[in-house]
């Protein structure tokens, strides 16, 4: 008896055990947070629940709860949403690249002054712009503005033994056997404000200038120009033997006679020799925004013209199969 009574006393401590742990899981139960019922606490407790503020406690066998979105019809960010949001748009990465300018009538810059040329007889090379840029109309000097990369190209090809300053420009001829122009006369600030007609139109004025000056060499600053002037001179030609352009020495002269030559005052100067003929030479324009050609680029197309320049004074530089062209 004492036996069994001992028995039924320990299955009833065991039963209660098992209640109160019963009681206590109850407390960490996943319940909806939908649910408007309250959670189950334990009887014979009056310590609150152990779940803290913020924690998410997940009972074993139950789904994660998911992340619902905000709004009806929207997804919850992710992480590679926060990489996308983050990285710049095309837009904004554009944003800081101004576009081109167009068309700019006259009246525009009318109170901007033209620029004068810097020429001798008998020069190496007449170097041609565009037309002068605002800045160089402001102050009346050549390649001004402090973007622009033509005197840094002189000096670093090696066609002037020191970088001269803009200021200087009408020293070149002289000191150096260099000369400046341009194929258009009115400035504007960007080169894109100005049409195809009036290149064309400043052509034939030009050509009349080399063939007044006699140059060894008439360089264009700028692929547009020496397209332009390229598509001019090859006009009468069959199209099977018109040549595309290319940057470097152009596929054409002009050729002097031998009485032109006589009567040149440059004949008499003992700086130079008489020339028969000037062959014309492609650049890239040499603005600072011109982003196809970086400056290693441009002095590199510079040097060869110095180069070609040298062979040119040597007699080592064949131009017979040239294209010879009229004023």
């Amino acid at each position: 008896m004492d036996e069994e009574r001992e028995d039924l006393e320990l299955l009833g401590e065991e039963k209660s055990r098992l209640r109160n742990f019963q009681i206590s899981l109850s407390q960490f139960s996943f319940s909806d947070p939908h649910d408007k019922k309250p959670p189950v606490s334990a009887s014979n407790s009056s310590q609150p629940s152990p779940a803290r503020e913020g924690t998410n406690i997940v009972a074993s066998g139950a789904s994660p709860p998911r992340n619902t979105p905000s709004r009806k019809g929207k997804r919850p960010r992710t992480q590679d949403d926060v990489r996308v949001s983050e990285s710049p748009s095309p837009s904004k990465r554009a944003k800081g690249k101004k576009p081109h300018r167009g068309y700019a009538s006259p009246e525009r810059y009318a109170h901007l002054n033209h620029l004068n040329d810097c020429l001798l007889e008998s020069l190496d090379i007449m170097f041609c712009g565009i037309n002068p840029g605002q800045r160089s109309a402001e102050i009346g000097h050549h390649f001004a503005h402090a973007s622009n990369h033509f005197w840094k190209c002189l000096h670093l090809s090696g066609l002037t033994p020191e970088r001269i300053p803009p200021t200087e420009d009408y020293t070149l001829p002289e000191r150096y056997r260099l000369g400046l122009t341009n194929i258009v006369d009115r400035p504007t600030a960007e080169a894109t404000e100005l049409k195809d007609s009036e290149f064309k139109e400043g052509i034939v004025p030009f050509l009349s200038k080399v063939a007044r000056y006699r140059p060894r060499i008439a360089c264009f600053i700028g692929v547009r120009t020496g397209r332009i002037v390229l598509d001019h001179v090859m006009r009468g030609l069959p199209k099977t033997q018109r040549q595309g352009f290319l940057l470097g020495l152009q596929p054409y002269k002009i050729v002097y006679s031998n009485s032109e030559c006589g009567s040149s005052e440059a004949s008499k100067s003992p700086e130079s020799s008489c020339i028969s003929e000037t062959l014309f030479y492609a650049v890239p324009s040499t603005s600072g925004k011109v982003q196809g050609y970086q400056i290693p680029d441009k002095v590199k197309l510079f040097s060869q013209l110095k180069t070609d320049l040298m062979k040119l004074k040597d007699g080592m530089l064949s131009t017979a199969n040239f294209t010879v062209i009229t004023c």
